[in-house]
């Protein structure tokens, strides 16, 4: 397992000591938030609770509210037990401890949210991060979010860079999320790195006892990314959907692994990862589902479908299963292939141009994730985003099936 995880990304290319400068905001180029770009990220979409930092700090003090947020050396201090059991790294390989090992060495952006026991959040809380790195700069960003006992929050968490041209930056994120017995979240993160960017992610999820988890995974820059999405199902009756969305373009090279660790009875998880990839674009997806001796009764599917928009670009996937116990289920399915003909021809037949039912087809195949994304002024935005970066014309491709 651990080969197929690694062995397709040239892991050298997220080394920080490759000539990289590590260290704090001095290294950090100034955000000019009157600038257009910028200013339109770091603005209220709509009524969301709006939480921005910029290269390491906060906007704005974050006001009193339902959802506390801290640095870390301020939650460490109110909640040092917690801090210290969640940046464990318990359960995950070897090489994911060494590159979460650098992110815990050397976080200069670090953010703890907690929603205590027994609140309900009405609000979308939106966290935006800009970052604007200086020259072969090493970033890392540490997020920790804890929702308490019987709690609901709704957390959009949004990452933006930029850097000077044709000069890389390395970003080695780290993200641990607690759900409590009974909790319900539902969270988005949502990425747009500068397409210099080289991204390292490990993004762990437990969710404890009866609590309902509901994430979903966008990414939409960069130049480089390998991600590591884990789920924890700790508790009886815990349970999680997860979705997750590619848009690969230019020479992008996405590596995502994802783990469904089921290790309680009566636990429910079920993925939907899907990517379109145009220009010469290369996607990797490992997606595992462990079902430890004792998760009983245990209900667990994975999909994984990706869209080629180019000759040159490439896919592959690749499901796994590891099933130790008995009265399960688990099923997982995947595809590779360009647009389907039989739905352009469709369209075209009914008087559209077969450039714009090209793009029809494209954005709906986005649009069961794009509908993931709780919060309808932030759904309008990705789906002018993703649509405005798509080409006039999609070249037929040779179809592939898996």
């Amino acid at each position: 397992v651990s080969d197929d995880i690694w062995r397709r990304t040239d892991v050298t290319l997220l080394d920080p000591a490759d000539g990289y400068q590590v260290g704090g905001n001095g290294l950090l180029q100034s955000v000019k938030l009157q600038d257009g770009h910028w200013a339109s990220i770091a603005d209220p979409l709509g009524n969301e609770h709006l939480l921005v930092r910029v290269n390491g700090s906060w906007l704005q003090p974050p006001e009193a509210g339902k959802v506390i947020a801290q640095d870390l050396a301020e939650a460490a201090k109110t909640s040092p037990d917690f801090i210290r059991e969640i940046l464990k790294d318990e359960g995950i390989t070897p090489a994911e401890s060494k590159l979460a090992s650098l992110n815990g060495a050397f976080h200069h952006d670090d953010v703890v949210l907690t929603v205590p026991p027994g609140i309900a959040v009405e609000r979308p809380v939106r966290l935006v991060r800009l970052l604007s790195a200086a020259s072969k700069q090493a970033l890392f960003p540490l997020t920790i979010v804890r929702v308490g006992a019987g709690s609901t929050l709704t957390l959009l968490d949004e990452y933006v860079s930029s850097a000077q041209e044709n000069s890389p930056h390395l970003v080695n994120s780290r993200i641990e999320i607690v759900l409590e017995p009974d909790a319900k979240l539902h969270y988005v993160r949502l990425q747009r790195w500068d397409k210099q960017a080289r991204e390292f992610l490990l993004e762990r999820v437990t969710v404890n006892r009866g609590a309902t988890l509901t994430l979903a995974n966008l990414n939409l820059g960069g130049s480089l990314s390998k991600a590591h999405v884990i789920t924890r199902l700790t508790g009886e009756h815990a349970s999680s959907k997860l979705y997750g969305f590619v848009f690969g373009h230019d020479d992008q090279h996405i590596d995502q692994h994802t783990l469904q660790d089921h290790q309680a009875a009566h636990t429910f998880s079920d993925l939907q990862f899907r990517a379109a990839l145009q220009d010469k674009s290369r996607m990797i997806y490992t997606g595992l589902i462990r079902i430890a001796p004792k998760a009983m009764q245990t209900d667990a599917y994975q999909s994984n479908h990706n869209l080629l928009l180019s000759k040159q670009a490439q896919a592959e996937t690749i499901p796994m299963l590891e099933i130790l116990a008995d009265d399960v289920q688990c099923k997982h399915g995947a595809s590779v292939g360009p647009i389907d003909e039989e739905q352009v021809f469709y369209l075209t037949s009914r008087a559209i141009p077969r450039s714009a039912a090209e793009r029809l087809v494209v954005m709906g195949f986005i649009e069961p994730i794009v509908e993931q994304v709780p919060f309808e002024p932030l759904q309008v935005r990705l789906r002018e985003e993703i649509e405005g970066a798509l080409h006039a014309d999609v070249p037929e491709a040779a179809p592939v099936g898996v």
